[in-house]
Order: C-alpha cells, then structure tokens, then sequence
C-alpha cells in the first residue's frame, strides 16, 4: 500500500512537469516563433500581380489568331517530298506454335498487329522505304509544285505527299541549276488542291513578319516563325557559290534539313520565297536561314512550264562588287553603289554597247542596283532581245547607254569565257600558250582541267588539275563548246566515261553521278 502511494506520487509529479514543460514550450512558440514565421512567411509571398490590361492582350490575341490563320492557309499548300531511302527487308508475322488457348496471342497482337517476327530466312521480301527528303509548295491547282533542284536531282523516284497524307506520285518537269529552282507536276485527279497565294518579293521589307512551314528533320507541318532579317542577300555571302542570278532573303525563322523547297511566307499568308539555305556550324538552325525570292522562283517555273528551260537576257561582262573597292572615290563614285565592270565579253551585247572596263553600273532600266546578284538577277528576268538603258559611271560622269541584251546560253557563256564546270572541274581551252608550258602535241585535242573541288564526282574519278580530255561519254571533245554540248546531254544519275591524257600516258577513267 505504501509501495502504491509512492508511485502514483510519482506519476503525478512527472504529469505536473509534463503540463509545464508543454505550457512553457507554447508560451515560448506563441511569443517568438510564430511571429518570425510570420514574417518570413510574409517576406516570401511574392508581390500582387494586377491583371494585365485589356488593350494589351487584346493586341496578342489577335496577333495569336493572325499565326494561327496563316497556319491553316497555308499547311494545305505545303506538301512533303519524299524518295527512296536504303532498300529494307520486310519480314512476315506469324505466331509460334502454342497450344490452345495462347496466354500471349492477345500481347503478340496489341504489339505487332499481326504476330511476332519470323526468322529472316522464312518468308521475306524486299521492299522500298520512301523517306522525306525535303518540302514543295503548290502553287497551281491541277498539280504544279516548286522545290529545290537539290531537293529532287538524281533521283529515280518521286512522290509527294499531302498535308492529310494523301501521295502522289511526281515528275519533275524542269529544274534550274542557277537558282537551284525545280518545278514538280503530280496528277491530283479528283482530289482538290490547295495553291498557295504567291506575294510580291520586291515588296519585302527587313523587319517584316517570316514564317516557315515545312518538314525539317522529317517533323511534317512544322511552322516556325520570325522577321526577315535582311534583304539582298548575296548568294556568295550565304556560302551558296553556285547559285546566281538571284539574292536571297535572310530570316530568323527556324530552317533546319528538310526546310529547303518549302515556303516562307508573309503575315498574310503570302509566299514570299522559296526556303533553300542555311549558315550553320553545327548543320542545324542558329538563326541564319535563306531564302530564294518568290519573283525569281515565279520567273524560272513559268520559262520551264512555258520553254521546257529557262531563257535568261545575258549582257557579257564580267563584275566586281563596288564594296571590294579599297577606294570607290577612285572611280568617280560619290558613294558605294552599282557593280564594276572589269571584263567585257568579245562579240557581247556590252561590247556592241560600248560598255567598257572601270565602268559602274548604277541603274539598270531605272532600277538602282545594290549588288551584282541583284545586277544579275533583273538581267535574267529580261526578255533576249529587249533594249534597256543603263545607267553608268565613267571617270566621274554619269551617262545613259542603250543596250540590246542577248540569250543567255551554256554555249555563248563557254564562248565568251572560254571555260566551263561540270561535277566538280572547271575546264578551260587548250591554247597554244597551254601547249607550249604542258608539251602537248598538236594533234592532241581537248580541253584542259584547270580546277577540281575537293570530294567532288570528278575528284573521285581520279580527274586532275592539267588533265586533258580527250573524249566524254564516246564523244569526241575538242573544245570548251564542244565540253558543255556533252555535258548537257549527261543525266545527273548516270555516270560517264571520259578519256584523258596525263603527261604522255592515255587513259579512261568513269565520272560518277552527281549525287
């Protein structure tokens, strides 16, 4: 009993404490620790936002619904172009022999459709796998469709596929190799295409809206968007050496593989170039892409449509750019404008003009002109045979002069420059000079290898600098005409056996395709 008073004394006097402890501990809480809380609590909140004005997302809605409406106008316009990819073989799906009832036939048919794989040797076939290779844009309703000439040269097949997948298969009715344009035709039958609506390049402002829709990376429909971040670009500035008689357009819009081919358009949905280039590091977009003017593609596909080619007016010079000048002042000029003439071409409808050497070009039938592409570019657009003035610079005074422009051909530029490139070589004439530095016969006719790019179908032929050829797909060649003749004739995918003569040794060697 007196064990029992002893310990429920205890108990209560550790209750007692309990209660104190815990009143004290509050009082503690209630006094410091809540109140710092508090206040970090209150230092934490981040500041009240007030709703944005009305005005101002009004403004972005509409601006929000303008992209989206482009997006509808234009997907339906922009299709796929798709080639054979690397033949893959395809195997036949069948169950392996369980009994019945099969516990995996439902899995084996949620996840294979048909089965699980049989081995390779059992019931197979090859069949062809079409990729995408690049984007096109519609721009007739019974089926014209403009490209890139990279997009589809060399290969054998072409189908073009739809924004609601629909495909097609396409021709290619003619391509340019100077703009690097191609104009596509596919046979829609009942189905109704969507053309797009093709704007006014010449009207393209720096800072204008740009938007891109195409098929980068095999992503189909994909629209970027950004401004036209400078115009008159010339081809040699992108990195594009090959393209001429045209400028480009510069935009921030995403470009990536896949892009080229398909269109940049306007705010209003308007296609206002065709997307062919970007300058990149890493072979991805960075912000640097380009494309080739609407105007000019317009020009080439009707001279293709119309001629099967493309009839350019030619002038016969050779320029340089006024801003390559360490001194413009030297040649009369107040400011930097126009492009010099530092070559006039023999027989040329500048020489029979009058045009000579250090003259600047300022205007071109009262267009000022900022570039030699640009120079270029409104030469080609001009009927053969059409007189414009010139506007021109000579030691300090302007002038006007009249000139009757030509047809640009392969066979006249070969003429007038006495060279030609064709897969990667540039080949010149076999002059006497040429003959008496290499210690070649006379009876030797050709044309001589003067340059051979790297990596290039010629450099992996074997061809040479100083190579002299002789014969080119089992046609004699006796000079730069005859060269560019031959050549003409040679299909992109073929291959071609030329004979060549290498110091005193005679020998064939076989040119591989372009691509």
């Amino acid at each position: 009993m007196r064990h029992w008073t002893e310990k429920t004394r205890r108990q209560a006097l550790v209750l007692a404490l309990t209660i104190f402890v815990a009143f004290a501990l509050g009082s503690f809480a209630s006094r410091w620790l809540i109140p710092i809380t508090q206040n970090l609590i209150a230092q934490t909140n981040a500041p009240a936002i007030p709703n944005p004005p009305e005005s101002a997302l009004k403004v972005a809605e509409q601006l929000q619904e303008a992209f989206v409406w482009v997006a509808q106008k234009v997907e339906p316009s922009t299709v796929t172009i798709m080639t054979p990819g690397p033949t893959v073989r395809r195997y036949q799906f069948r169950f392996p022999p369980f009994p019945s009832p099969d516990p995996f036939e439902e899995f084996f048919r949620r996840f294979f459709e048909r089965g699980i794989p049989s081995p390779p040797e059992e019931e197979s076939e090859q069949q062809e796998r079409l990729r995408p290779r690049g984007s096109g844009v519609i721009v007739s309703p019974d089926g014209y469709i403009l490209t890139n000439r990279h997009v589809v040269e060399g290969v054998r097949r072409i189908v073009v596929a739809l924004w609601n997948d629909r495909r097609f298969e396409a021709k290619v009715v003619g391509s340019d190799e100077v703009t690097d344009i191609a104009v596509l035709k596919i046979e829609p039958g009942e189905t109704k295409l969507v053309p797009a609506t093709l704007g006014d390049s010449d009207k393209v402002r720096v800072g204008d809206w740009a938007i891109a829709v195409g098929n980068p990376f095999g992503l189909r429909q994909t629209m970027t968007v950004g401004i036209v971040s400078a115009i008159g670009r010339r081809p040699a500035e992108a990195g594009a050496i090959d393209i001429g008689y045209t400028e480009f357009i510069q935009t921030d819009a995403a470009i990536n593989p896949g892009n080229s081919g398909g269109p940049l358009c306007n705010i209003r949905g308007e296609v206002i170039g065709i997307n062919t280039a970007i300058s990149s590091p890493t072979g991805g977009n960075v912000g640097i892409g380009f494309a080739i003017p609407i105007n000019t593609a317009k020009f080439v596909m009707e001279q293709i449509i119309k001629h099967g080619k493309v009839v350019r007016g030619w002038l016969g010079v050779e320029l340089e750019e006024v801003s390559n000048l360490p001194d413009p002042t030297a040649l009369g000029l107040k400011e930097p404008r126009g492009a010099v003439i530092v070559r006039v071409f023999p027989n040329s409808p500048a020489e029979k003009a009058g045009l000579q050497p250090q003259d600047v070009i300022v205007e071109f039938n009262g267009v000022p002109i900022r570039s030699i592409a640009h120079l270029q570019s409104l030469v080609g657009r001009t009927p053969p045979g059409t007189v414009v003035p010139l506007k021109i610079v000579r030691g300090g005074k302007e002038m006007v002069v009249q000139v009757r422009l030509g047809e640009r051909t392969p066979e006249i530029v070969a003429e007038a420059t006495r060279e030609a490139e064709w897969r990667g070589m540039i080949v010149g004439e076999l002059t006497e000079e040429l003959r008496r530095q290499m210690n070649i016969p006379a009876n030797v006719r050709g044309v001589v290898v003067l340059a051979v790019e790297p990596n290039s179908p010629a450099a992996r032929a074997g061809i040479r600098q100083g190579d002299i050829i002789t014969v080119l797909a089992n046609q004699q060649i006796s000079s730069v005409a005859d060269f560019v003749r031959v050549t003409r004739t040679i299909r992109p995918n073929r291959s071609a056996p030329v004979t060549i003569r290498r110091e005193t040794a005679t020998t064939m060697l076989i040119i591989p395709p372009e691509q």
